[in-house]
C-alpha cells in the first residue's frame, strides 16, 4: 500500500543531509589552502582536533540521509505513464558514486586528524592533505550526474514544478564547473576554495532542498505526471 509519510521521510531526509553537510563543512573553521604546507595543515589539524573528527563523523549519517532521500526520489520520478526511460536508475548509480566518494574524502580526513599531528613527515602529510581536497573535489562529478538526470527525468515526465527543474539544470552545470578545480592551484576556483563552495555545493544545497520540499508537499498520489 502506498504510504505518503515514507516519501515525505525521504523529503525531511534530504533536508536533513543538506544541514549535516554544511554543519560538517564550516564546524571545524576556515581550512588551509590545498597548496598549504605540511607544518600548516598539522598545526591546524592538531589545533582543532575534536572539531575536525566530529566533523568527518557527520559524514556517516548524512550519507544516511542522502541514500534515503535518493531511494525515494528514484520511486517518485519512476511513477509515470509510459517506459521507464532509465534516468533514474541513472540517478540511483550516481548517488551510490557520491556516497562511496563522500566515505573516502571522510576516510582521508579521519587518518588526517588522528595522524597529521603526530606520526606523519612532512611529504606524508602533503600526499594526504591534497587526496582529502582533491576526493572533496571529484564529489562534483557524480553529483552533477545526481541533479542533472534527475531534472531531466523531472522535465520529460513533468514531475515536478517548473522552478525546481531549471534550477536543477543550473545547479548541475554549476557542479561541473566545480569539478574543474583540480585545475587550478590558485584563484577563484582553486581546489576546495571559495568558488567550489559558491559555484557547486550552495546551488547543490538549494536543488536538494526544492527536491525535498517537492517531496513533502507532493507525494505521488497527488504529483502530475504526463509522457
Amino acid at each position: 500500500m502506498y504510504n505518503v509519510r515514507v516519501e515525505r521521510s525521504a523529503g525531511y531526509a534530504g533536508i536533513a543531509f543538506i544541514v549535516l553537510t554544511l554543519l560538517s563543512a564550516f564546524l571545524p573553521g576556515v581550512s588551509p589552502q590545498p597548496s598549504a604546507s605540511a607544518i600548516e595543515v598539522s598545526a591546524f589539524v592538531g589545533s582543532h582536533h575534536a572539531t575536525w573528527l566530529i566533523s568527518a563523523w557527520l559524514g556517516f549519517p548524512a550519507i544516511a540521509f542522502f541514500l534515503w532521500f535518493i531511494v525515494q526520489l528514484r520511486a517518485f520520478l519512476r511513477l509515470v505513464p509510459g517506459e521507464d526511460d532509465g534516468l533514474p536508475t541513472y540517478l540511483l548509480a550516481a548517488a551510490i558514486v557520491m556516497s562511496t566518494m563522500i566515505l573516502v574524502d571522510v576516510t582521508a580526513q579521519i587518518l588526517l586528524g588522528w595522524l597529521a599531528p603526530v606520526q606523519l613527515d612532512a611529504p606524508a602529510i602533503r600526499v594526504l592533505w591534497t587526496f582529502f581536497n582533491a576526493a572533496g573535489a571529484v564529489i562534483f562529478a557524480p553529483a552533477t550526474i545526481v541533479i542533472f538526470t534527475a531534472s531531466h527525468s523531472a522535465r520529460r515526465h513533468n514531475s515536478m514544478p517548473p522552478w525546481v527543474i531549471y534550477w536543477g539544470y543550473l545547479a548541475s552545470l554549476g557542479c561541473a564547473i566545480a569539478s574543474l578545480s583540480i585545475l587550478f592551484t590558485s584563484g577563484f576556483l582553486q581546489m576546495a576554495g571559495i568558488g567550489s563552495l559558491v559555484i557547486g555545493l550552495l546551488p547543490f544545497a538549494i536543488w536538494v532542498i526544492l527536491a525535498s520540499i517537492t517531496l513533502i508537499r507532493e507525494p505521488r498520489a497527488t504529483a502530475q505526471t504526463s509522457v
